[in-house]
């Protein structure tokens, strides 16, 4: 059936009101001890958290100067070695044999030594300084020694 409003006689019937439905609002809690305690929760929350962010900072700071602090020093370390180099060096030049014998014997007008001014001490148990004899004395004492040990060596 096709509905035609005109004979709707619903339409004039009285309704029942509809009350409208709504959400009731959730009673209000007292400023009690559970709203404190949430409070203190967030703020030491954030008294966390900036002390940690501190605590990173400050690791980087302390992190960034001691870095700075072993650049200088590297720095340092190389430019003592470098003088180092070149004082070795300068004692290498002023310490090589010729140079000092020709700053012998032209400044110091020293001259070199003549085997016959060598002298050899020999010290025996006692303590006394023996010179060694020079020219025919000298030869004869090696001959005798010579002549005893060629003469101990034919003994049976």
């Amino acid at each position: 059936m096709q509905g035609n409003e005109a004979y709707d006689l619903s339409l004039f019937a009285p309704h029942e009101k509809k009350t409208e439905l709504r959400v009731a609002e959730p009673p209000k809690k007292e400023n009690g001890l559970r709203n404190r305690l949430a409070w203190l929760k967030w703020t030491v929350l954030a008294v966390v958290l900036v002390a940690l962010v501190c605590n990173l900072l400050y690791a980087q700071v302390e992190s960034t100067e001691l870095s700075a602090q072993m650049h200088r020093k590297e720095d340092e370390l190389t430019e003592l070695q470098s003088e180092y180099t070149y004082l070795s060096n300068e004692m290498e030049m002023k310490t090589n044999l010729a140079a000092v014998q020709q700053y012998a014997t032209a400044t110091l007008k020293m001259v070199k030594m003549d085997p016959s001014q060598v002298t050899y001490v020999t010290s025996n148990e006692e303590n006394r300084v023996e010179r060694p004899d020079t020219g025919l004395a000298r030869l004869a004492v090696e001959v005798s020694q010579t002549l005893a040990s060629f003469m101990e060596y034919l003994t049976p």
